[in-house]
This record gives structure tokens, sequence and C-alpha cells, in this order.
């Protein structure tokens, strides 16, 4: 039987800032979104926090957009292994000289540097994992807390070497974090200058995550596929928003009935997904957040379907796609025809508490409270 213990509503002996100063660690940009709501929860909890970023696509232009001070170290690994773990190698000393000196009480993360850096000062570390399929080591030899949304079973984790004790499930899904306290309804869309509207669908395009850890090649060849669907229909167009620049390159290969609109700067992510009709995504962050919004989504990726997006499946919020015709499916979406999901608004408060409650408990040492919390 599992011994987790799930994160739920705040109490009152659990609300204090515990965790003094908190770090948090963004490697990539889908995880600008979800953490900053994290890192202002905690600020409202009366914590000091710091963030570091990798220059690692347009997460440090994303922080920059949202005028967030920040520590950049580290950039791209690359694709081979070999850089690969040079680069993180690199990137770990760099964030332990970084943690020593600030001496935080606990960090906030969803990489691995930040993990064994923290592993080896002896700092608390909470990740925040909602694809079980992502490799785990790290997260196992820094015994790294792993907060995961509770339609993933536990006991995934704990087959992969987790130990019960260290798993937080919580209630929703982590865009409950990404969406937390924002009115979405008020956003205006992003401006996409000279591309039409009347009777074409405008359909956002996310290629794969190519030098992820979890990148099957199966992925990057059906997303050239999918491109290829999408480009000859005549009541769609495009709007391409790449993960690196040089996929930019992939458009070139394609015959196009109307030309596709890329995205070369960052944009905010609610303004984008209320500019289009629908969103084609490999995979990740994007495609999660478009089904919780109720866009129009339809995921791409050929790797393991984690548990997240099976649930949203379930919901009718996500199609996962097996055969580039099913695309044929998308046109213009009637506005405003399904609501945000809002599983759990109070989540960025229940992770604060749950983090507060296990800094206290290690200054204190003894064991955490095992409430049921949140069900």
């Amino acid at each position: 039987m599992s011994s987790a213990t799930a994160i739920g509503p705040r109490t009152p002996e659990s609300s204090g800032p515990d965790a003094r100063r908190v770090w948090i660690d963004i490697e990539n940009p889908p995880q600008v979104r979800y953490l900053l709501p994290l890192k202002r929860a905690f600020e409202s909890a009366g914590a000091e926090v710091a963030v570091t970023a990798r220059d690692y696509g347009i997460t440090l232009e994303l922080l920059d957009n949202e005028g967030v001070a920040f520590h950049a170290l580290g950039a791209s690994y690359g694709k081979r292994k070999s850089r690969k773990a040079l680069g993180l190698l690199r990137r770990t000393r760099a964030l332990r000289r970084f943690a020593r000196a600030w001496r935080p009480d606990a960090l906030i993360h969803a990489g691995r540097a930040s993990a064994l850096a923290a592993r080896q000062l002896g700092i608390f570390a909470l990740a925040i994992c909602d694809y079980e399929y992502a490799s785990l080591t790290v997260e196992r030899l820094s015994r790294t807390y792993l907060a995961h949304p509770d339609v993933i079973p536990g006991s995934f984790f704990v087959e992969h070497g987790i130990a019960p004790q260290r798993l937080l499930p919580f209630r929703g899904l982590k865009e409950d974090l990404s969406f937390s306290g924002m009115d979405v309804d008020a956003i205006a869309a992003h401006p996409l200058p000279g591309l039409p509207r009347d009777g074409m669908a405008r359909v956002l395009f996310r290629p794969p995550a190519e030098e992820s850890h979890y990148y099957v090649s199966s992925s990057g060849l059906f997303a050239e596929a999918a491109l290829a669907r999408l480009s000859a229909r005549e009541d769609v167009v495009v709007v391409f928003s790449p993960r690196y620049p040089w996929q930019i390159e992939q458009l070139g290969s394609v015959n196009w009935k109307n030309e596709p609109y890329v995205l070369r700067d960052a944009a905010p992510f609610v303004p984008l997904l209320a500019a289009v009709d629908a969103v084609v995504s490999s995979g990740g962050t994007m495609t999660r957040e478009a089904a919780y919004l109720g866009v129009p989504a339809y995921s791409i990726y050929q790797g393991a379907c984690g548990g997240v997006d099976r649930h949203l499946s379930s919901l009718g919020r996500l199609r996962l796609v097996t055969a580039v015709e099913e695309l044929d499916a998308i046109e213009p979406r009637q506005r405003g025809a399904v609501d945000p999901l809002a599983a759990n608004p109070g989540l960025p408060g229940d992770l604060v508490a749950a983090v507060n409650e296990r800094v206290a408990a290690a200054r204190a040492g003894r064991p955490p409270t095992r409430a049921a919390y949140g069900h």
C-alpha cells in the first residue's frame, strides 16, 4: 500500500513561511508558465524567492517579458548524449555555487541539474511531474520529492524507484498552476498581423522537442506528415511555433496552399491560444494548456501516452491522433463553447503549504503529517 501524502487545502498550522528562502529553477520555456505562479504564491506567504534559468529556447525572453529578475545559468545541452552529460555537469556546478552562496531552504524545479545541486548541499527539493514516462533517474538518486496529478497512479513512480513517502499527489492538473488567478476571458488575442480570419481555421502547430530525452523518431516523421496534410488544406492557415530556430527550415519542404505564419519571437501563451482555432502539437505543455482552456487540441506525439493526456482525452478535450487524416476534422471553432477546467484553483497555495510542512518537519527531525489532502 502506498504511503504517499496527498497535497490539499492549507491548515492554519501549515500556512507560515517555514521555507523563508525559496529557490525556483527553470530549464525550459513551458516551465515559466507554471513555476512563476508558485513564485508569486511563495512571496504571498512571506518567503523570499530567487529564480535561476537556463538559456534554452525562449526561456529568458519569456522571463524578461514577465518582468522577472533571474540568474541565467547554463544553456542548451544539444542532442548528443555526451554533450547532454557535460552540459548537465557544468550547470550543476554553477547552480551549486549559486545555492551555496544564497542558502535557500527549498528548491522547486522540473529539471535535473538543480536537483543534483540541492542533493549535494542538503536542500529540500520538490519537482513537479505530469508525464510519468520522463526519466526519473536523477529524481530517484537525488531523493527529490515528486508532486504529480493524482490522475497518474503513484504506483507507477514507486515501480520506477521513487520512495512512496516522497510522492505528493495533488488534485487537479499542473495547468491549475499556469492559469491560477488569471481571468482568461478578459485577455485579448495575440495580434497576428496579415493573417486571414474569415472562413479560415488558424492552427497553431508545435513540432517535437527533438533535444529532449523522451523524443522518439516516429514523432518527427509523424509531424512532417501532419504538416504536409495541413498544408494541402485551403481552409487552414498554420501558425508555426518552433521549439528551436532551425525547425523553421522544415516549412520549406512542404507545398503550401496558404503560407504559414511563423512565430519568431516569444508570445504570451494565453493571448496566443485565444488567437487560434486549434492546437496541433507533438506532445508537451502547450497541448494540455489548450485542452484545459477548451481550445480544440490534437496530440501528434507518438511516444508513450501519459496519464494526464489519457484523462484529457476521456473528457473529450484532447484528441490523440494516430492517423494524419484525423486532422481533416479541424475547422474554425465556436468561441466560448467549452469552459476552462479549473479543477483545483487553490493548487498554488496547497503546494506552498506542503513545502512549508516538510521543511518544518525536517528542521524538527520528525516525519511530516500524513493528512488526506484534497480528497
